[in-house]
Parts: C-alpha cells; sequence; structure tokens
C-alpha cells in the first residue's frame, strides 16, 4: 500500500476549499492535470493565488483568468517553481 495522503477540504455558502502538503508534489500535478482537461474543454477558471516565498516577505495576491492549455501548462511551470523557492526557506 501506498503512503496516505493527507488533504484537508473546507466548505462554505461560498467555496470549496483543497489544502495540500505542499511537498505532495504527484497529488498537486494531478489536480493540475484535472484542471488543464476542464480548461481543455472550453471551461475557464479564474484563480485567486496567494503565496509568501520566505519569512521577511509580505503576502502576494494574484488573480488570473485560465482559458486555454498553455496558459494552464505557463500556470503549472510558475506554481512548481514557487513551490520549490517555497520549501528551500
Amino acid at each position: 500500500m501506498k503512503e496516505i495522503r493527507e488533504v484537508d477540504i473546507s466548505m462554505n455558502n461560498r467555496v470549496f476549499t483543497i489544502n495540500l502538503a505542499i511537498r505532495d508534489e504527484e497529488l498537486i500535478d494531478t489536480i493540475f492535470s484535472a484542471l488543464t482537461e476542464y480548461v481543455e474543454k472550453g471551461f475557464p477558471i479564474k484563480v485567486k493565488e496567494a503565496y509568501v516565498t520566505s519569512l521577511s516577505d509580505s503576502l502576494k495576491i494574484i488573480t488570473k483568468i485560465i482559458s486555454s492549455g498553455s496558459q494552464m501548462d505557463e500556470w503549472r511551470a510558475e506554481t512548481k517553481q514557487l513551490i520549490s523557492i517555497i520549501v528551500k526557506r
């Protein structure tokens, strides 16, 4: 049996939020693949992303609309780069 992954889910009347361990690359990649498939079917997504890259850094919040597979690829690459920066601290 493979290692158990921790997935935290919270819900309210507006959003369904999934929290994953930042080091769980395989599960994160699986979610990106599912979102890519969704976008490529013609359903654009609005992404709200919040992150801090170092202890001395302030919170950054970015919102973007993703409507194509190539935009998903760009976002996926940006996210992997951010994760590698965050994990190194």
